[in-house]
């Protein structure tokens, strides 16, 4: 492609945020070249700024909840990944993660994440001193060097299908937690993952839903979202009264899953004592090192037989359950256009990760969901 494309280069740790330019290459045999709607940005992007992910090497990059237009096709591409024809001009949700599909930890262990031939995701190769530079959502266009990248076709408006991601993350914790018919769901935190969680418990059939968190703007779309009932951390301040709380809310002495998706050590051993006797607590928010928390195995795991799942991004089967996050947001019901709260240019993205990781409103107003817009 004779053009060049803009991106938002994070030149080091919590530092500055350049807008570079580059070649847009022509895509070669399974390759495609995407040209940026929105790009989510991931609480993840927010810890990686501030240099917590020490896979990533400045400057990098970042963005991989990413949906736009395809702009190229290389030889080949014809069709999406459930076999749908696409063409130059259609609008396109791209999972950033992809494993060669045939060793052991493909096949065998089911293990995608641990494929020895899996290249970074797009949004977390690094450092970009060296072509491919397209290979992050913060930017103009992406260029799908990776051939057989996983990208599915869509008529949704772009700031729901922005979600796709971000729900198939939301999918990994529901079923780790055991989320069927009649279930009882405490979902802590209310960021983009825990609202998915919400709409993702209510899908398996969960019977009752409380989401915990802050703030009230988050709060108010999780009820909208499904949610039965909401507790306020900025209101309830006190654990112990907090933990009542949400216990009268629930109608149980615990739940049978608790979706932890704070990101907080402390907010983990919170969740352990929200989860019942024989539950499950997916644990999906500490996705960086954020630190460690005293831990009592006797106490908090088995004298109470629980189950404590971590849950790692999507996680194995993660084509399959993108495929499914489609197809919950493709079925609507459910106000998702309400999600992104806030859509910024490229010339914003410093000011926005600042923002979201430190829990700041953006423009006046509490983060919801923030995505990057580089046509904005």
């Amino acid at each position: 492609m004779s053009a060049a494309a803009r991106a938002a280069v994070v030149v080091d740790a919590a530092g500055a945020v350049e807008i570079r330019s580059y070649d847009v290459p022509e895509p070669g045999p399974g390759e495609f070249v995407l040209k940026l709607e929105l790009c989510g940005v991931c609480g993840t992007d927010a810890h990686i700024y501030q240099g917590r992910l020490a896979s990533i090497t400045f400057p990098a990059l970042l963005g991989h909840e990413i949906v736009g237009t395809l702009a190229a096709l290389g030889e080949g591409v014809t069709a999406d990944h459930a076999g749908h024809p696409v063409a130059v001009g259609d609008r396109v949700g791209v999972f950033p993660a992809l494993s060669c599909g045939r060793c052991y930890q493909c096949q065998v262990r089911r293990r995608p994440g641990n494929c020895p031939q899996r290249r970074p995701s797009y949004g977390f190769a690094s450092p970009v001193t060296d072509p491919p530079h397209l290979t992050g959502g913060f930017a103009e266009y992406l260029y799908a060097a990776k051939a057989g990248t996983v990208f599915y076709r869509t008529g949704l408006p772009a700031e729901v299908a922005v979600l796709q991601e971000p729900m198939s993350v939301a999918l990994h914790g529901i079923e780790r937690g055991a989320v069927g018919v009649g279930s009882t769901v405490i979902v802590q935190g209310v960021g983009a993952i825990g609202l998915m969680a919400v709409v993702a418990a209510r899908a398996a059939g969960a019977h009752r839903i409380v989401a915990v968190g802050a703030p009230d703007a988050r709060l108010e779309l999780a009820a909208a979202l499904g949610a039965d009932a909401t507790v306020s951390i900025q209101e309830l301040t006190d654990v112990a009264g907090r933990r009542r709380a949400v216990f009268d809310a629930l109608g149980a002495p615990g739940a049978d899953c608790v979706i932890g998706a704070s990101g907080s050590p402390h907010a983990f051993m919170e969740a352990i004592d929200l989860v019942a006797d024989g539950g499950v607590l997916a644990e999906l928010g500490n996705f960086t090192d954020r630190g460690t928390v005293p831990f009592n195995p006797f106490s908090d795991l088995l004298k109470r037989d629980i189950t404590i799942a971590g849950v790692y991004g999507a996680g194995p089967d993660m084509l399959r359950r993108y495929h499914h996050a489609l197809r919950i947001l493709e079925r609507g019901g459910w106000p998702y256009d309400r999600v992104v709260s806030h859509r910024v240019p490229l010339e914003r993205v410093r000011e926005g990760l600042t923002a979201l990781g430190s829990g700041s409103p953006l423009d006046g107003r509490d983060i919801v969901k923030l995505a990057i817009d580089p046509t904005a």
